[in-house]
């Protein structure tokens, strides 16, 4: 693999992973059962996954452009479509893309659906004035050390950032919300990546909304529940 590729594949392979990080919304396994206390985490991983509860799928034109900083000044800008389906799966399908990210044309998402949270990680609140920040631990340890997710009172995922053990390393997420035909989505999401050796910013942006439509269906979860939680 060249040096061109090996920093394009993780160019865009990190930049993916947060993209379909904030899609998936499934109906929540974490509510507080009857006669129990209410569980404070649960309660926000709740309003999350059952945002706009009503649609079961949609697709949406996709563009991506992703901008390194450092050598190789690599600068792919890909056009796709996305495809979302409860109970939480996300693809992303970018037909056309430059020779060094050749092979990378179809990704798929659901480690970080809201309904694994709890399974995944030890989650930790902060409450502030206008939104929640759930502080996450990975329960298996991986890349990752930590997620922060700032949750708005509607249960939006405004920001998001990932921290590595490999010190330095960082990656964080910030969205925007439009009215689609009723519905809240994402429009716009906006990334900084320090990852290894890379430093880059990418943004990505939606539109040409279709719901409840047919999409394709996503390659099934590994059984294995300690596959369900990389990270």
């Amino acid at each position: 693999m060249t040096q061109f590729r090996r920093a394009g594949v993780l160019l865009v392979g990190c930049t993916v992973v947060a993209l379909t990080t904030l899609h998936a919304t499934p109906r929540s396994q974490a509510a507080a059962k009857g006669g129990a206390s209410p569980d404070p985490v649960a309660s926000v991983i709740s309003l999350v996954v059952h945002r706009e509860s009503s649609i079961s799928s949609y697709r949406a034109h996709a563009r991506l452009d992703v901008r390194q900083l450092n050598f190789p000044y690599l600068h792919p800008v890909l056009n796709g479509t996305e495809n979302y389906s409860r109970p939480g799966f996300t693809v992303f399908d970018f037909p056309h893309v430059p020779s060094y990210l050749k092979g990378i044309t179809k990704v798929e998402g659901a480690v970080y659906a809201a309904n694994r949270w709890q399974r995944c990680y030890d989650i930790s609140l902060t409450k502030l004035p206008d939104a929640y920040v759930l502080h996450m631990t990975p329960k298996i340890r991986g890349e990752v050390s930590d997620i922060d997710v700032t949750v708005g009172r509607a249960g939006q995922i405004h920001h998001m950032d990932w921290y590595y053990h490999n010190q330095g390393d960082h990656i964080s997420l910030d969205q925007y919300y439009g009215i689609v035909l009723g519905y809240s989505v994402v429009t716009l999401q906006q990334s900084q990546i320090t990852l290894r050796h890379i430093r880059a910013q990418a943004n990505g942006t939606f539109d040409g909304f279709e719901f409840d439509v047919p999409v394709p269906t996503p390659t099934p979860t590994p059984s294995d529940p300690l596959h369900q939680c990389d990270n």
